[in-house]
């Protein structure tokens, strides 16, 4: 199937992109919708993102074309991109590389991102992108993909958008530029790495790194595959197959948590068992891994680096992994909680909770467990949940009783604050009384 009759999914896109392309009609230019958002349009997939490509002479031209707009704050130059945001969409145009929409589709990546829709409501598959999306499959377009070593990572994340598996084909030309992620910069990495882990089929994405042999370029992952596990805890298999399950089990409880959240948890499942390999060991013909979750630590922060993380991802990604096994360590409590609250910062329980489900989900056939679930109930009570309990002193407390501003003021409040925790005060009366007999009797 080349060209399809107009739809009403189509007809209703185009009428929503009339007022964005008015310049464009006043200039008298030919146009396509390109890309994501006709692919994601055929699927039933929601559409968020639209590429507009238009046969104009310069991107200038274009500038020019929608300047009377950037008054309103609505358009932005992006490299060869103006973009302009809606109340439902954020619309990319381009200046198309050929007039011709068969010649213009050659130069993209895979066979279903190269359809098109016309003014006309004519959508064109130059190159069987509409076969390709019946059947699930990831396909490049001509000898061109490996001129782009980013591509497989772009296979990664389409794979985890959409469920697809990859054309043997297109297996072999990743392979064939395995050794090029160097020339990738760092920037591009994150990129399609944080849509990966924004994607809802985790287990299809890692497993097309895999595939193409690019896992070698995560060490730490690679580990994982044939590191044994306890068959009596983990029948499921190695700690790679474990992994996949948890990142699966992840997506489900990502429930109403924003973007930033669903990547830290996301990311957290990835790594949540990365210090497996080197802490595993065998006793009595029984594996036993400790130590595994502080262990990982350091991997997960290699791992961050080579991804290209923001460092503000570092912190609470790292923290759910070092106390993904927290809930081993003891019954719930209220000292117990305030005190995994506060090692969590800048995580939270919140998101603790969903990662220790997700791995206790990650261990087929056991029965799921929710082992996070009365820490959760414990930290509602406390007003834990989202954020540490807060501090019921402050310097000012510390200064009214006499002591002269300096580094003793934030040591009394440390101190002062673990007392919290442990739960030797509760209110901040209680507070101010055990401070002020403290500092009386100079007993901290």
């Amino acid at each position: 199937m080349n060209d399809a009759h107009l739809t009403p999914q189509i007809a209703e896109l185009l009428k929503a992109i009339e007022p964005v392309l008015a310049p464009v009609h006043r200039s008298g230019w030919q146009w396509r919708v390109v890309g994501g958002a006709v692919r994601d349009l055929v699927l039933g997939r929601p559409v968020v993102d639209i590429d507009i490509e238009v046969v104009a002479p310069a991107l200038a031209d274009l500038e020019r074309c929608y300047a009377d707009m950037v008054p309103r704050g609505a358009v932005g130059s992006d490299r060869q991109v103006i973009r302009i945001r809606t109340a439902a969409y954020t619309v990319d145009i381009t200046v198309a590389t050929a007039a011709d929409v068969h010649t213009a589709a050659a130069g993209r990546d895979l066979t279903v991102n190269a359809l098109a829709i016309l003014p006309d409501g004519t959508l064109v598959d130059p190159h069987g992108g509409l076969a390709d999306l019946r059947q699930g499959v990831l396909r490049h377009i001509g000898t061109a993909f490996a001129d782009d070593p980013l591509r497989v990572l772009r296979l990664m994340r389409f794979a985890g958008q959409l469920n697809f598996r990859v054309a043997p084909e297109t297996l072999a030309h990743a392979l064939a530029v395995v050794d090029r992620i160097t020339q990738i910069p760092i920037e591009r990495i994150w990129h399609e790495w944080r849509l990966f882990a924004l994607a809802p089929h985790p287990w299809a994405g890692l497993m097309v790194l895999y595939a193409t042999g690019w896992l070698r370029h995560y060490p730490m992952l690679a580990a994982l595959m044939g590191c044994a596990q306890d068959f009596v805890h983990h029948p499921e298999g190695d700690v790679w197959i474990h992994t996949l399950y948890v990142c699966e089990g992840a997506v489900a409880r990502r429930g109403d948590l924003d973007s930033e959240k669903v990547l830290i948890l996301s990311l957290a499942a990835i790594c949540h068992d990365l210090g497996k390999p080197t802490t595993s060991y065998v006793e009595n013909g029984r594996i036993h891994c400790p130590t595994h979750a502080a262990a990982g630590v350091p991997f997960t922060v290699d791992f961050l680096r080579l991804i290209g993380a923001p460092d503000k991802y570092v912190a609470p990604v790292c923290a759910l992994v070092r106390e993904h096994m927290a809930a081993n360590d003891g019954p719930a409590s209220p000292r117990f909680v305030r005190r995994l609250a506060h090692r969590l910062a800048p995580a939270d329980m919140d998101l603790w909770a969903r990662l220790v489900a997700a791995d206790s989900s990650g261990r087929p056939p056991l029965p799921f467990k929710e082992p996070g679930a009365p820490f959760i109930a414990l930290a509602a009570a406390l007003g834990a949940i989202q954020q540490p309990v807060a501090p019921l002193l402050n310097g000012n407390d510390v200064l009214a009783l006499g002591i002269a501003a300096g580094p003793r003021v934030k040591e009394l409040l440390r101190i002062a604050y673990d007392a919290q925790l442990d739960g030797v005060y509760e209110t901040r009366a209680d507070a101010l009384q055990w401070m002020q007999s403290h500092v009386r009797d100079d007993t901290i």
